[in-house]
């Protein structure tokens, strides 16, 4: 997964905040965080919701994020406590799969 290495790491770099964050509220809020919002659009899909005894819940997503007008497909599996905090538990996919060139003129 050199694609999310490399995304995360841009990300970081540029913006402070990284690509499971990025993710994660995408995923959960249907935007990204405010910190990349001029740069990023997330198109989550949620495939499948589970919930667990101790009263957390495990979602599957996949979708497209649109970063600086490269197009990356993803899956992944967040998992939400209880208490109401999450974290990105596994990545099934991360791929480029679109670029656009926007030429000023």
């Amino acid at each position: 997964m050199t694609e999310f290495k490399t995304v995360d790491d841009y990300l970081l770099a540029s913006y402070g905040i990284g690509l499971e964050d990025v993710l994660c509220d995408g995923c959960l809020m249907g935007r990204p965080d405010r910190r990349v919002a001029e740069v990023a659009k997330i198109l989550p899909r949620l495939t499948r919701a589970e919930k667990e005894d101790d009263g957390g819940e495990y979602r599957t997503y996949e979708g497209v994020l649109i970063l600086d007008g490269l197009w990356y497909r993803f899956g992944c599996h967040i998992f939400i406590d209880a208490g109401g905090g999450y974290f990105l538990a596994d990545v099934t996919g991360f791929t480029a799969v679109e670029w656009k060139v926007r030429l000023a003129v």
